[in-house]
């Protein structure tokens, strides 16, 4: 992949010091990845260029800008995620409709549906019906 421009880079630069994430960026560029992004507005590449450099860790661990619909690897809108989610059956103590039928509806995996139900897929959305299986009643965030 080419190098970019040091303009570029401090253009970068300022866009992730103002808290955007680096796959947003890179979706604006899409001649770079996001990966190229991160290596320059870290420092990791370009040191001597000008502008902000990121510190590694600056959300804590969790790319916060990168969580649910904005993560590049999301296959799932939110309105998606909430409609799977509120499908419990409150009467029956169960999910209502099959995760493999909400996966043949939305064109996922199965997987990618029992992760989301599980709670260990759009867990900042902190919803009282991930987690829960039947006969356990709600989880507790």
């Amino acid at each position: 992949m080419a190098r970019p421009p040091g303009p570029l880079v401090v253009k970068w630069r300022d866009l992730a010091q103002d808290g955007r994430s680096y796959a947003e960026i890179a979706r604006e560029y899409p001649k770079f990845t996001a990966d190229q992004v991160r290596h320059y507005c870290m420092g990791t590449s370009g040191k001597k260029l000008p502008g902000p450099l990121q510190r590694t860790g600056r959300w804590g661990g969790h790319n916060v800008w990168l969580q649910g619909s904005r993560s590049p690897h999301a296959e799932l809108s939110e309105a998606q995620v909430l409609e799977v989610l509120s499908d419990w059956d409150e009467a029956k103590d169960r999910w209502h409709t099959s995760g493999a039928e909400w996966a043949r509806r939305l064109e996922v995996a199965p997987s990618t549906i029992h992760m989301l139900r599980r709670g260990e897929t759009w867990s900042h959305l902190k919803h009282p019906n991930q987690g829960r299986r039947p006969g356990t009643g709600p989880v507790r965030h």
